[in-house]
């Protein structure tokens, strides 16, 4: 037994016990204990001040003041209801729901660009659309609402400003399906950092403490007073979706890693935006048409000499002669030569891609397109990066993943996506996007979210129904103008190819079949283009433009008398402003027609 010390103070003795020594597991006891406590009482005290959670970040590097997208309309039963603004309607769907959620709903939004909204159709033949069908006939343990909230053209920091609105809204579930439009808009950066994954965790868990939300704001005003803050873009409030030119893509690689990172950065900020209100998440990687969509915009690499792109120039256009000989091999050989000498050129590999496809070598070729959508200075597809971050953040956040790429794969001949599942480079068939629903639904399965009952004889039925909503006629002029887009972007035999389904779609229409007139007539079907003229006329006997394109492709067959007939008649209905071009058009086929008898 220790003894105990004395000591001795005017005159006096007293007992000193030792130091009580707590044990390390005591110690971790006592502060598991102590510090929740203090910190709970510091939350409370915050609150009473009013410091509010952040619970997720706003964009640093990206603003704009964003209409609403939807509006409270009261109905004659005293119920409010949300309908899309009247000023949404040219990028949105229609789309009406309650304001408050009836109990037992379940309510899922959509967001992300085109292919969310389901361009170049509507809601009805998107995945939404597909997906809310689905659910309500088989998965009747609740009431389902699906609203489809996908914007034309947004992209995703677009999207996640939209989200903050939607919260507003009692979501259940966000699918997301974002990354095709993320080089639209024209932006700069200051420096973008790579975020450790830890790092992402912790901050996701501080983002709910009012604390951390207090001590990271005084931290923030601190810092900005000796470091410059993040370059942000003051962007319009809405998207501008007009044609602005294909010179106005220049190749950067600094400004496409940096839009790559902030793209990352606004997926994991949409998962915060729908964990700040108890919502989950599905993600989804955006897929792309390899094989039938050419690169809009092709650039050499810029340290080329002047005999690299000569002797590049020789190759290119050896490999196109074999080509038409139909000599795939040769062809291969320049091709390989030419990327040789540039590999950075996006039109050089999707040739290649082609070629090595007619030679059976799949894989190989799938690559070589791949590298063409990378390389493309119009990036109006999402680069393979892109895939890439949706499927890291997912494990990152432990977020539902459906991998669409793959889908779009299992359904296209030797795994190369291709016109069989798009319509154009992004938009997918009404086909893809019912087999989109189709794995959301099994995701919601899965997860414990629907109880579907997937019998073949109901999806059948599904199928069937939605089918027969089919306005054929609307879809053709919906092909029209996805026709319209490909011409902008020289896309000539994509436009046509466009143009020729939606005239079978839509025969009796006079701008669908005059679409199909021209794209035929650029791509040098001078026959077809006639008979898509004169069924034009055929349903409008004054169309003045029509007209005259016919006398341009009958003066091009040979066929002078009708030439001179047609561009007269072009010069009768046709707009004083184009009345020198029609008539210098007519003079010169009268010529040619004195000539020829």
């Amino acid at each position: 037994m220790t003894p105990k010390k004395t000591t001795q103070r005017s005159g006096h003795k007293r007992d000193v016990s030792p130091p009580v020594k707590l044990s390390r597991r005591k110690k971790l006891l006592f502060s598991a204990i102590t510090v929740p406590l203090v910190l709970g009482m510091l939350e409370l005290a915050l609150a009473l001040f009013g410091v509010q959670p952040a619970l997720y970040e706003s964009d640093p590097y990206v603003g704009f003041d964003q209409l609403p997208l939807f509006v409270e309309e009261e109905r004659s039963d005293g119920t409010v209801q949300c309908v899309t603004a009247q000023n949404k309607l040219r990028l949105f769907n229609s789309q009406t729901f309650p304001r408050k959620k009836p109990d037992g709903t379940y309510r899922i939004f959509s967001v992300g660009g085109s292919t969310t909204h389901g361009r170049p159709y509507d809601d009805a033949t998107s995945f939404s659309g597909w997906l809310r069908e689905y659910l309500t006939v088989t998965s009747t343990e609740r009431r389902w609402e699906v609203i489809n909230a996908g914007g034309v053209s947004y992209a995703s920091y677009r999207a996640a400003l939209l989200m903050e609105q939607l919260i507003e809204y009692e979501p259940d579930l966000f699918i997301i399906y974002s990354g095709h439009n993320e080089f639209l808009e024209e932006r700069t950066y200051g420096d973008i950092k790579d975020t450790p994954a830890s790092v992402l965790r912790i901050s996701t868990w501080a983002a709910r403490s009012r604390a951390a939300t207090l001590g990271a704001n005084v931290i923030r005003n601190l810092a900005s007073s000796w470091s410059e803050p993040p370059q942000r873009n003051e962007l319009n409030s809405e998207v501008n979706t007009e044609m602005i030119g294909l010179s106005a893509y220049k190749r950067d690689d600094a400004l496409q890693e940096k839009v790559l990172k902030h793209y990352r950065y606004n997926l994991l900020r949409m998962i915060d935006i729908a964990h700040s209100v108890g919502a989950r998440v599905v993600l989804i990687t955006p897929a792309s048409n390899l094989l039938g969509a050419s690169p809009f915009k092709s650039e050499h690499r810029a340290d080329l000499t002047g005999n690299e792109l000569a002797r590049w120039k020789g190759y290119y256009q050896l490999a196109e002669e074999k080509l038409a000989q139909g000599e795939p091999s040769e062809a291969l050989t320049a091709l390989d030569e030419a990327v040789k000498i540039d590999d950075r050129h996006a039109s050089t590999h999707f040739q290649r891609g082609h070629t090595l496809a007619q030679l059976g070598r799949h894989d190989e070729a799938k690559t070589a397109l791949v590298r063409a959508m990378d390389e493309d200075v119009c990036p109006l597809r999402a680069l393979s990066p892109t895939s890439e971050i949706v499927a890291q953040v997912a494990m990152e956040r432990e977020i539902p993943l459906i991998d669409f790429v793959a889908i779009q794969e299992e359904h296209s001949q030797h795994g190369i996506p291709g016109n069989e599942v798009f319509l154009d480079h992004v938009h997918p068939t009404i086909e893809g996007h019912r087999l989109l629903a189709l794995e959301i639904l099994n995701v919601m399965a899965s997860e414990g979210i629907a109880s579907p009952s997937k019998d073949d004889a109901t999806l059948r039925q599904v199928r069937s129904d939605v089918m027969s909503q089919i306005d054929p006629a609307a879809h053709g002029r919906a092909l029209m103008n996805l026709s319209k887009v490909m011409g902008w972007a020289g896309k000539l035999s994509e436009a046509y190819r466009l143009a020729v389904k939606a005239a079978e779609l839509n025969p009796d229409s006079a701008a669908v079949q005059y679409q199909a007139g021209v794209t035929a007539q650029l791509v040098g079907k001078l026959e077809e283009s006639i008979n898509h003229y004169d069924k034009v006329i055929e349903i409008d006997p004054t169309a003045a433009l029509a007209h005259g394109n016919l006398g341009v492709s009958l003066e091009a067959g040979g066929y002078l008398a009708g030439a001179v007939r047609h561009y007269e008649l072009s010069l009768k209905y046709g707009e004083p402003k184009d009345a020198e071009r029609n008539q210098r058009n007519l003079a010169r086929a009268q010529q040619k027609l004195r000539q020829s008898l």
